[in-house]
């Protein structure tokens, strides 16, 4: 005798008590879908506002050692980045180490000379000072303490005219060729130097190097074209050779001061037009820096 299982009987009204209880779960589970979506949407706009907020956040505009030694980097001129110093509010550290740093990433020293005044009178009156102290000491007749700014050149003028660093510019070497000679020429480029200057109110140029050797301090006369300032220094050729140039060069004086710096006396009145300095070119370089006047 084979025995059959029968399953047991549903009640009709079983499934139609169920089905509306799956839809309100259905229902109630969309609701809660719906809500978290938008909790969360909700969080990630308050995150992404706060983080606006903060990136909209003004930047302190101090000015650091890391800013003067990026300044220093992209090849600034220490007159700039001394403008910087004394125009920007400051946090410099300037612990011994610190120093170290700055002189070792080529930093020069009248750059930290500055940094140090603007920290120790917080609104740069220690530069002011200075200024006022070599004004003083210019009118008094007694010679100027050593320019700031290392290897460049400035002009001193007579009592009661401001005196000033020339202008630094880059001097690219270029050749011209004629027939069998080719002539070596430095070019700066612009037609006139940002500093010009009256021949009557000139005492004397100087340099400070920071050593005892004379500096090799060379005075052209430009030949301005085309929106260049140029000069032959010297030509190659097949017959004659290599050969050095000085009919555009004006010869000067130079003699020791105190502080390792350099009076550049020209030996002769200085007409009008356009000059620059040379200091010892690097071999084998394709520029070299001068510095530049005019003369009105």
């Amino acid at each position: 005798m084979t025995a059959y299982f029968k399953p047991a009987a549903v009640p009709g009204n079983f499934v139609t008590k169920l089905n509306p209880d799956i839809t309100r779960l259905n229902k109630m589970s969309v609701v809660v879908v719906r809500r978290l979506f938008f909790l969360i949407a909700a969080v990630f706009l308050c995150v992404a506002a706060h983080g606006q907020t903060k990136s909209a956040a003004p930047k302190s505009d101090a000015l650091t050692n890391k800013a003067v030694i990026d300044l220093h980097k992209a090849g600034l001129d220490d007159e700039i980045i001394l403008t910087k110093i004394a125009q920007s509010k400051c946090s410099f550290d300037l612990s011994t180490d610190a120093l170290i740093d700055l002189k070792a990433k080529g930093v020069s020293p009248g750059i930290i000379k500055a940094m140090m005044n603007k920290s120790a009178s917080g609104t740069g009156g220690g530069s002011v000072a200075a200024a006022a102290s070599a004004k003083e000491s210019r009118s008094s007749g007694a010679d100027a303490s050593a320019p700031e700014l290392m290897n460049h050149v400035y002009v001193f003028q007579k009592e009661g005219k401001p005196f000033l660093p020339l202008e630094k510019s880059m001097a690219g070497r270029r050749t011209r060729n004629l027939g069998f000679k080719a002539f070596v020429l430095l070019q700066v480029e612009g037609a006139n130097s940002a500093v010009s200057l009256s021949a009557d109110d000139i005492q004397y140029f100087v340099i400070n190097t920071g050593g005892a050797a004379l500096p090799e301090a060379a005075l052209y006369t430009l030949k301005s074209a085309k929106g260049k300032r140029e000069v032959e220094t010297g030509s190659v050729g097949t017959f004659d050779g290599v050969k050095g140039s000085e009919k555009n060069q004006v010869a000067v004086n130079i003699s020791k001061m105190d502080n390792g710096a350099f009076k550049i006396m020209p030996t002769k009145a200085l007409v009008k037009g356009e000059y620059f300095f040379t200091t010892k070119p690097e071999a084998g370089a394709s520029s070299m820096e001068v510095y530049t006047f005019g003369i009105k």
